[in-house]
């Protein structure tokens, strides 16, 4: 499969073709009935009609000489629709209310969810299988661009320019990482040539150890352990919404959503219980007993049963998912963990890490059906994506074996990178980590169906994932795109995000985690997804408003349009500059220092919510310049206890400077922070000159 990137250029060139083809600029202007198709616009207001020759975002009602001076409250949704070659595509985008359940409507700084359905205009079929790109970027007037001028629009979009990127792109995705700080960033990886690539930061109240998205991906749940409680993150709004207990020292690490997505599971290690959360009101839906250890989750395909692994019981809990009730107790092999369901068998397979074997579950019989001989070390059991070929992690003799489900055999076995902990698949490769070794061990799939293990080691960072070993997690580091040919790699020591394409012998690029360790590792694809049969759809964060065009692209039949979309002033002030995440006081502040020798700045950093001081932060980046830009320097500062950095300068020569700092990690840049005025003598005892016109002094 190719690429975003390369799909998108692909389909510009064919634009750019069509587009000389037909060189008349007006053969279809959106909105106003041209050739070659028909457009319509509705608003959602009541029992107010769009007015038939205006665009649709001018159509309201006369107002009364009473409601002269009240503001039209913000639409809730619009939508639209476009006929042309026989197919219909209706577009429509609709408010989402906030945490608190309030609807602004369409505004700056709220959420929504943008919808394409595409249907045969004749028969009203919907259209599966499409990948459409679109995109909302600010309007240049008032009707919507013809479809010559959105070719245009598509083909700058396309080639990646940075003189012409859309206000928002519907066709991304979000790189998340669960770090050792107690944080998550919100990393946009397509973002190669913008000033900073990192969109947010959530803190959490502990220490996560596992995550797992709901199925509408609008929700992250993650484990902490040392607060015997998962946290509820909401991916759109990026903020910490809940924090669900599960008991006094109970110790939460594997989570796992069933596959229909009614109930969120979490294994509470070295005890019997398994707890489970209903995601449509975040509370406890039960705790069920299950057997003693350390556990792991698998589903059947139909979310009918849930199969919990007990390591120290050597057992398997089988969990009637609709009753949550303990139907049986399964002896497996010595030390069961790892666990996984085969969609081709539809059979449940369980590893034993001191066992000799995987042992094979049948759901209709709830019982063991066969046992597959496998070397002991066995970490981590994984189907590839067809589910026929499980690969089976041995960490003590860093091998894999992969055994086949519809012989219930294993088809060969390999030597891959030292320690390995961890396997991920796109549909062409399997990857391996291994945590004694930097590099990962890649295997092509379609060699394995011919019995052919011979993986590639390539290079995936500078140091070993155990030269940081308390960062080795349960979480995955490695996560395929949604293009399917390509991967990101965490590594932890390195604090970077590696960019490996399929067919390269070292990876493509590389992500900056800000100064962060990784733990864990997900990409949330916010592309447009088929949500039900011919309807694309995806949430959206609404980041200015104004008047804005919608152009869509559909590559199979090939057609573009530009829609239109009005959004907003909000509420509580769009201009409104958003609060910066921390408090900087310069403690040194009115001091006087003598130039050429050594002076010492520190600085306090609180929560500005919590008055607390900001410990453990590696990226405090401080700059001091002598305005108007006649020389600067930039370091970084070392803490020294109680949420205090500092850095040692030497100023060069006499007069007044500036000093500022900014800690990306928590999303504060220099510009979000008042300078710290400083003056520079021969003799700091003597009056000094003043940085002239300045006011400030402490960074808030």
């Amino acid at each position: 499969m190719r690429t975003l990137q390369s799909s998108l250029i692909i389909l510009s060139l064919a634009l750019t073709a069509s587009a000389q083809g037909n060189p008349d600029k007006n053969a279809q202007n959106n909105n106003r009935g041209a050739q070659g198709g028909a457009s319509s616009a509705q608003r959602d207001t009541g029992n107010a009609q769009a007015l038939p020759d205006q665009p649709f975002y001018r159509a309201e009602k006369k107002k009364s000489a009473g409601d002269k001076d009240k503001p039209a409250r913000p639409l809730s949704s619009l939508a639209q629709s476009f006929e042309k070659q026989g197919v219909r595509i209706d577009f429509k985008i609709i408010s989402t209310p906030d945490a608190e359940g309030r609807d602004s409507g369409l505004v700056a700084g709220g959420d929504a969810v943008a919808t394409f359905r595409v249907t045969d205009a004749r028969t009203g079929q919907p259209i599966r299988g499409l990948r459409p790109n679109a995109w909302i970027n600010a309007g240049t007037g008032e009707q919507a661009p013809n479809e010559a001028e959105c070719k245009d629009t598509i083909r700058g979009f396309a080639g990646g320019l940075l003189s012409v990127r859309p206000t928002i792109d519907l066709n991304n995705y979000m790189m998340l990482t669960l770090n050792h700080d107690n944080t998550i960033t919100f990393i946009n990886p397509l973002i190669s040539f913008s000033i900073t690539k990192l969109e947010s930061v959530v803190v959490l109240p502990g220490t996560g150890a596992d995550w797992v998205l709901s199925k509408g991906k609008d929700f992250l749940y993650v484990t902490m352990p040392d607060q015997s409680a998962v946290a509820v993150v909401n991916t759109v709004t990026r903020k910490l919404v809940d924090t669900i207990k599960l008991g006094e020292k109970t110790r939460p690490v594997r989570v796992a959503v069933q596959p229909d997505g009614r109930f969120v599971w979490v294994g509470i290690d070295n005890s019997s219980q398994v707890a489970v959360i209903d995601p449509a009101t975040n509370k406890l839906a039960a705790t069920i007993n299950a057997g003693q250890g350390l556990h792991n989750i698998a589903f059947t395909a139909d979310s009918r049963f849930a199969y919990v692994t007990n390591s120290a019981a050597d057992t398997v809990s089988v969990v009637d998912a609709k009753t949550l009730a303990k139907v049986a107790d399964i002896a497996v092999g010595k030390t069961p963990v790892p666990i996984a369901y085969s969609a081709a068998s539809r059979l449940i397979y369980v590893a034993a890490i001191n066992g000799a074997s995987v042992s094979v579950i049948d759901p209709s019989k709830q019982q063991v059906v066969k046992s597959i001989p496998v070397r002991r070390g066995v970490v981590a059991l994984r189907f590839e994506p067809e589910g026929r070929y499980a690969f089976a992690v041995n960490q003590v003799e860093s091998k894999i074996s992969v055994i086949d489900a519809a012989t219930g055999t294993t088809v060969g076995e390999t030597k891959v990178v030292g320690s390995p902990d961890q396997v991920a698949f796109t549909n062409a490769y399997a990857y391996v980590r291994g945590t004694a070794s930097e590099k990962f061990s890649l295997i092509e799939l379609a060699e394995v169906k011919k019995g052919n293990l011979s993986p590639v080691d390539i290079q995936a960072g500078q140091l070993p994932a155990s030269s940081s070993p308390d960062d080795i997690n349960v979480s995955d580091m490695i996560q395929p795109t949604p293009e399917g040919n390509s991967v990101m790699i965490a590594n932890a020591a390195d604090k970077m995000i590696y960019y490996y394409v399929e067919g390269m012998m070292a990876p493509m690029g590389t992500f900056d985690n800000y100064r962060r360790r990784a733990r864990a590792l997900l990409l949330v694809d916010r592309s447009l997804a088929e949500v039900e049969p011919g309807v694309y759809s995806t949430p959206v964060r609404l980041t200015k408003a104004g008047r804005f065009d919608v152009p869509v692209l559909i590559d199979q039949p090939r057609l573009v349009n530009c829609f239109q979309l009005f959004v907003a002033d909000s509420p509580n002030g769009e201009k409104e500059k958003p609060k910066v995440s921390i408090a900087v006081e310069a403690l040194f502040k009115d001091q006087k220092f003598k130039s050429g020798q050594p002076a010492t700045l520190r600085f306090k950093i609180t929560d500005p919510v919590t008055k607390q001081p900001l410990t453990g932060l590696e990226d405090v980046h401080v700059l001091v310049f002598q305005p108007p830009g006649i020389w600067q320097m930039r370091q970084w500062a070392k803490e020294i206890g109680g949420g205090i950095y500092e850095v040692t300068q030497v100023f060069p020569g006499v007069g007044a400077y500036r000093v500022m700092t900014e800690v990306k990690s928590r999303d504060v840049r220099f510009a979000d922070l008042h300078f710290t005025p400083v003056a520079v003598s021969d003799d700091p005892a003597a009056p000094t000159a003043k940085d002239p016109g300045v006011k400030g002094g402490t960074q808030k």
